[in-house]
């Protein structure tokens, strides 16, 4: 399967990413609905910790919205992976020849060079990261939170209902 036929898998998971970041936001709005009734009376530390309890699970969602848009990226990063791979193993074949004939006066340079390869030799090799967000416990962690606020943009209009009512 070439990379250039995921074209339409990445336009459905763009899909899943943009509803999972509107559904947060609403269910951000929603809670500041509700805290605005709690707040009403006198706003005390409990109503600041349900507030932060609703707050959960629009998080949820943005994390795994934040988790999909770094899988969309992994055809463009295996794409270039070959042609990076090689260029690292030959950078790191100069570094090491310099430090062998090197003095410790140009540790830091070889150090810093170092640094910046394997810097982006994680990058290369992190792409496994982003497919954390499929596995089954975040998965059933994400649709409760989805579900949760589904719930939480009803009880949103409720308390803008209780505002509007006075």
């Amino acid at each position: 399967m070439n990379i250039g036929d995921l074209s339409g898998l990445m336009r459905f998971v763009g899909g899943v990413v943009r509803f999972a970041r509107r559904l947060a936001f609403v269910g951000v709005l929603a809670v500041a609905a509700i805290a605005s009734v709690l707040a009403r009376g006198d706003f005390s530390v409990a109503d600041g910790v349900i507030t932060a309890i609703l707050l959960v699970a629009p998080v949820i969602l943005l994390l795994f919205a934040a988790g999909l848009r770094e899988v969309m990226k992994l055809p463009e990063r295996l794409r270039r992976m070959p042609h990076q791979g090689s260029e690292q193993l030959s950078e790191l074949t100069r570094i090491a020849g310099e430090a062998r004939s090197a003095g410790f006066r140009r540790a830091p340079s070889i150090l810093w060079r170092l640094r910046g390869v394997v810097g982006s030799t994680r990058d290369l090799v992190g792409f496994a990261v982003p497919l954390r967000v499929f596995t089954p416990q975040f998965l059933a962690l994400t649709l409760g939170a989805a579900a949760f606020s589904f719930f939480l943009a009803f009880a949103g209009l409720i308390a803008l209902v209780v505002l509007a009512l006075g």
